[in-house]
């Protein structure tokens, strides 16, 4: 475990204004304490400031959002606990630079880990699909490179028939990973809020802060418990593609559940209406019943 304390200030235009107060973090392996204490921040309407880890990628601060500090007026003590999950993978977690924390009204607030000072003021928010795009546009040149040199040296060899076979082998690729990737039925269902995850057993509202599934819930405005009767599991609704995928599993919701699989009511800015809309899932520890039998 490694504990250090870093000072917390105000920042303005990239330089520092005033220090108000402190941060102590407690950083295991895979995930990390922060104990965040300010005084006189003199916030405006709302009272909320916005919680971002950052690190720094080819000398721009890039902040990964974790959710909202409320009541902040004019004192915050707040307590954050985040996971390699929180942060999109074990690679952005390692390089995590300091968090920032942002008002409504623009101004920033920031602890740095280390003697690198960032531009605090010209912060990036990151993409959870931003990794998989840029991984894929790198590799597609190389590949097509590749291929057409593949396809030039073995043009007069390759046949119609080993072309077909190629083919049918690279769907049946993707309908098996499809099938690992969705369940189906038999789920007792709840739809909740996110304030509701303070049902489940403290070690568990770490994931109130879980970037991935922020986006969700603020894009269909709720989640949902699915219990099978031996597991539980939390649900944030979205829709399946193979991109998607590789996001999710590195936020830690590796299972996709369609909706046409379960039972439950929603609105009309709670879903879509596309097949392959459903829910994004992990499992988690149950501490009282969630999900009641009919």
């Amino acid at each position: 475990m490694k504990r250090f304390i870093r000072y917390l200030y105000e920042y303005e235009q990239g330089k520092k204004l005033r220090n108000v107060g402190f941060v102590k973090a407690e950083q295991g392996v895979e995930d990390c304490v922060l104990h965040i204490h300010g005084k006189g921040l003199n916030l405006g309407e709302p009272k909320v400031l916005k919680l971002y880890l950052f690190f720094v990628e080819d000398g721009e601060c890039v902040g990964i959002w974790q959710g909202d500090a409320e009541n902040v007026n004019p004192a915050i003590n707040y307590r954050m606990y985040f996971t390699s999950g929180d942060t999109g993978g074990r690679e952005n977690f390692d390089r995590i630079n300091g968090i920032i924390l942002e008002s409504g009204d623009g101004r920033r607030f920031a602890a740095v880990w280390d003697e690198k000072q960032p531009d605090i003021g010209a912060m990036r928010i990151w993409d959870p699909d931003e990794g998989t795009r840029e991984e894929e546009l790198a590799e597609e040149p190389a590949e097509e490179s590749a291929e057409e040199m593949a396809e030039e040296e073995t043009a007069e060899e390759e046949t119609a028939e080993e072309k077909t076979l190629k083919e049918t082998e690279e769907r049946q690729e993707v309908e098996e990973a499809e099938e690992i990737q969705i369940s189906k039925g038999g789920f007792r269902c709840q739809k909740i809020q996110r304030n509701d995850l303070a049902r489940l057993p403290r070690c568990e509202w770490k994931l109130s802060n879980n970037s991935f599934l922020l986006h969700g819930y603020f894009n269909y405005h709720h989640l949902v418990f699915l219990d099978d009767g031996e597991w539980l599991r939390l649900g944030v609704p979205g829709i399946f593609h193979p991109k998607e995928a590789k996001a999710a599993e590195a936020f830690g919701f590796p299972e996709f559940i369609r909706r046409c699989d379960i039972e439950v009511d929603l609105s009309e800015e709670e879903q879509e209406t596309e097949e392959k809309f459903g829910y994004w899932c992990r499992c988690v520890r149950r501490q009282t019943p969630l999900c009641p039998r009919t």
